[in-house]
């Protein structure tokens, strides 16, 4: 009779605790319809990225163009009390390089000296510039939204050598250890922290950031 009476004592206490997230859930779900809606309307490409189902949609007049798995979350800090959201910066350990070739100067006229370094090509035929495409993006890099809400990405690296493997473990390693102090330093100054890590395979992550322009609007279902 006891054990019941304990089992009843445990369902009432929590249900009201269930019952107040589902409502949170609900009218977070209410906001996110409304801010689609008016994306939607806008016709340009905005990002839909859903922390509770692990996936990020690339999207426009609300119609999922792409979609990419983000199996391994992780969250430090309040969830934001924001749904939409303007990507401010982004930033990489190692930014994409675009080469640049040096035209040959017309006969009789000096080379014009270049603004920044230049990479000289081999034997150049003409002024050919090289595209950037998905393959030179970077798979770690930081995506800072405009209320400071910071999206790390990482990308897997479960077929690496050996020795990517364990600088990849130790990066993430690095963030669960490093990022509860800088909690406590923001919340100690009494300013608020909040970020998110997202692994991504390879080529997503590579994706992700080729097509994430900043200025670019986002939506952010919150776990």
């Amino acid at each position: 009779m006891r054990f019941f009476l304990t089992i009843l004592l445990v369902l009432l206490l929590g249900s009201p605790v269930a019952a107040a997230d589902e409502t949170a859930d609900l009218a977070q779900t209410n906001r996110l319809l409304q801010a689609e809606y008016e994306l939607a309307k806008s016709q340009q490409l905005y990002f839909f990225i859903d922390l509770q189902t692990h996936r990020i949609f690339f999207r426009t007049s609300g119609v999922t163009l792409a979609e990419l798995p983000d199996p391994l979350p992780a969250q430090l800090g309040a969830p934001a009390d924001g749904i939409a959201y303007t990507l401010a910066k982004k930033t990489a350990r190692e930014e994409p390089v675009r080469e640049q070739v040096l035209i040959p100067p017309a006969p009789g006229k000096e080379p014009e000296k270049p603004a920044e370094p230049v990479l000289e090509a081999k034997k150049p035929t003409g002024p050919v510039v090289q595209a950037l495409e998905i393959a030179d993006m970077p798979t770690e890099y930081v995506l800072q939204l405009d209320d400071d809400t910071l999206l790390t990405v990482h990308a897997e690296r479960s077929e690496a050598d050996t020795l990517t493997k364990l600088r990849w473990k130790a990066v993430r390693s690095s963030w669960f250890l490093t990022r509860p102090l800088i909690s406590v330093w923001h919340r100690w100054h009494g300013s608020t922290y909040n970020e998110m890590s997202l692994t991504l395979p390879e080529r997503e992550a590579r994706m992700l950031y080729w097509s994430f322009q900043e200025g670019a609007r986002c939506l952010v279902r919150w776990p």
